[in-house]
Order: structure tokens, then C-alpha cells, then sequence
């Protein structure tokens, strides 16, 4: 990093979430050192009360690095949530980046390059590239696909989470103490919460490397869908209403959540037992709108069938 990134109103803000990461937080604190700038970054590393050794990396470059990093070391748990839209608004740069404590970065350039994009295109309010997924288990790949890289739009981006959270720059919003407590994947909401400002642009450097483990949140997804839907699948239902609410009346918008809806509740509906049937009625009770949604759109689909 050079002399000039160290400064007291950063160009940037870079927010990193941590959380029992001590096998690989160094990666990605090496990763934000190496970053070469001629303007001022922060990085701003929030720990929610790890049980390793993380706290203990994270202020050792703190240590070495005062003139970058900005620690928060929690001593109780917050939850993600709660962790990261604290960080958030701590940020105070007109850029915001993100990199969770267990992925990291491999090009030196990555801020400048999507600093000076953002800065010559002031229409576009997300900026993101393609980060290599490494798989605990599979071989590694590219995301996101090749397929979902012609349609960048905001419709395509509520359907598709197709940016990778360690990949995006937005230019940041005047607060985030506003998100619904209950939204998750955050990520993905907040994707589409800045994309309503602006366009979404893709550079095509692959700069970033993402971390599937079993460790991580995501992980079950894939691995085991049935438990990612049972503990998750309330809080897409919430995430999906929350995405509602920025395109208020906007009948083009509530179309494409609707199918968002629909596709989220199919998948708490496909976990067996009365687990899934609890968790699926929650949902709706919850979050009635867009259980409404999910209907217009299977009655859309299949009219005259219920």
C-alpha cells in the first residue's frame, strides 16, 4: 500500500466481517496490504467474538499497519447481521468494498481498477468482476458462469445472485442502520440496494478468490440443502420482502420478486416432515406480501389452476 492510501478521509471503505477465520484471515489481511492505490483506503475488520486466534491476527497487523486499519474486536457475538451492518456504518469512504475474513484477493489493483472505472462512469453504482471459487472437496471454478455475465441488469440480479460479495465496489449509501433485522444472505440485498442507484458493471479481470468450506454460511446450500432451507429459508422470505420495499408500487419490479418469491418458498416446500412444514408456514405468516407475490406469479404461470 502506498504512502498515500494512509490518510484521515479514505477514497475507500473496505468492510471485513470475521468470525472464527484465524486459518485464513492472514491471506485476506495480505491481500488488502498489497493493494497499490494512489488515493486513501481504510479497512475496517470486525470480529464477532471469535473463539481462535482471529482477534489476535487481526491486531497484529493493526499493529503493524495503524494507518489502514480500523478494528472492531466484539467481546460479545452479534451474528452476521448484526456485525456487518454495524461495520457498514462506521464506513466513510465514497466507495464501499467488501471481503469476508476467509476470502481474499490476488490482484494488486483490484481498487484502483474498479476506483477509476466508477470514478469515469458516475452512472454506475456497482462495480464487481469474477472471483475463482475454491470448493472444499471439488474442483475449482469461475464465478459467476459465463451465462449469466450478458444480462447485468436489476431485474436479472434480484432473480440470480451472480456477484460474489468479495468482488463488488459500490459507491456507498448515506446509512445502513436501516436494513431489516431478519434479511439474509445480506449480500444479496445489499447488491440490489445499491443497483437501484445506478447501473451494475462487470470488469472482466478475475481478481478475488471465494472459499466454499464447510465452515462457511453458504456451504449447506450445495452440501445439504434440506438443512440450508430449514435454518435459512425464512429469512430469503424476509430478504425477498425487504427488496420489496425498495421498488414501492413498482408493478415490474413485484413481477420479478414475485418469481423470486415463488422460487424461494418452492425450496422451503421441498424440505419433508413437519420441520419443513412449520418453517414453510412461517414464512408466510411472516412475510405476507410476498407470499401474495408468489401466488400472482404460479397464477400467472398456470392460470385457471389455483
Amino acid at each position: 500500500m502506498t504512502d498515500r492510501a494512509a490518510g484521515n478521509s479514505p477514497k475507500v471503505s473496505v468492510v471485513s466481517i470475521t468470525y472464527n477465520h484465524a486459518a485464513y484471515i492472514r491471506e485476506t489481511l495480505d491481500g488488502f496490504v498489497a493493494q497499490k492505490t494512489d488515493f486513501p483506503v481504510e479497512f475496517i475488520v470486525a470480529d464477532d467474538a471469535s473463539t481462535d486466534a482471529t482477534p489476535a491476527i487481526i491486531q497484529e497487523y493493526a499493529d503493524r499497519y495503524p494507518h489502514l486499519f480500523r478494528t472492531i474486536l466484539r467481546s460479545e457475538n452479534l451474528g452476521i447481521h448484526a456485525n456487518l451492518t454495524d461495520a457498514l456504518s462506521t464506513a466513510r469512504g465514497e466507495y464501499l468494498a467488501l471481503c469476508e475474513g476467509d476470502d481474499f484477493w490476488i490482484d494488486p489493483l483490484k481498487l484502483s481498477k474498479q476506483v477509476a472505472f466508477l470514478d469515469q462512469h458516475p452512472g454506475t453504482a456497482v462495480c464487481f468482476h469474477p472471483v475463482r471459487v475454491i470448493w472444499e472437496g471439488r474442483e475449482d471454478s469461475e464465478f459467476p458462469p459465463v451465462g449469466w455475465r450478458g444480462d447485468l441488469s436489476v431485474e436479472s440480479l434480484i432473480r440470480r445472485k451472480f456477484i460474489q460479495t468479495n468482488s463488488v465496489v459500490y459507491r456507498r449509501l448515506p446509512r445502513y442502520d436501516d436494513i431489516p433485522a431478519d434479511v439474509m444472505p445480506l449480500d444479496w440485498y445489499l447488491h440490489v440496494r445499491h443497483a437501484v442507484s445506478g447501473d451494475i458493471a462487470m470488469l472482466p479481470e478475475t481478481m478475488a478468490v471465494y472459499r466454499r468450506h464447510s465452515q462457511g454460511v453458504s456451504y449447506d446450500a450445495v452440501a445439504n440443502p434440506t438443512k440450508f432451507w430449514l435454518a435459512a429459508g425464512p429469512a430469503h422470505a424476509a430478504m425477498s420482502e425487504a427488496m420489496l420495499d425498495l421498488f414501492p408500487g413498482d408493478p415490474v419490479y413485484q413481477k420479478v420478486l414475485g418469481e423470486q418469491a415463488d422460487w424461494i418458498l418452492r425450496q422451503i416446500a421441498k424440505v419433508p416432515g413437519p420441520e419443513g412444514r412449520a418453517v414453510l408456514l412461517n414464512s408466510i405468516t411472516q412475510h405476507p406480501r410476498i407470499a401474495m407475490l408468489a401466488l400472482q406469479n404460479r397464477w400467472r404461470q398456470h392460470p385457471g389452476h389455483g
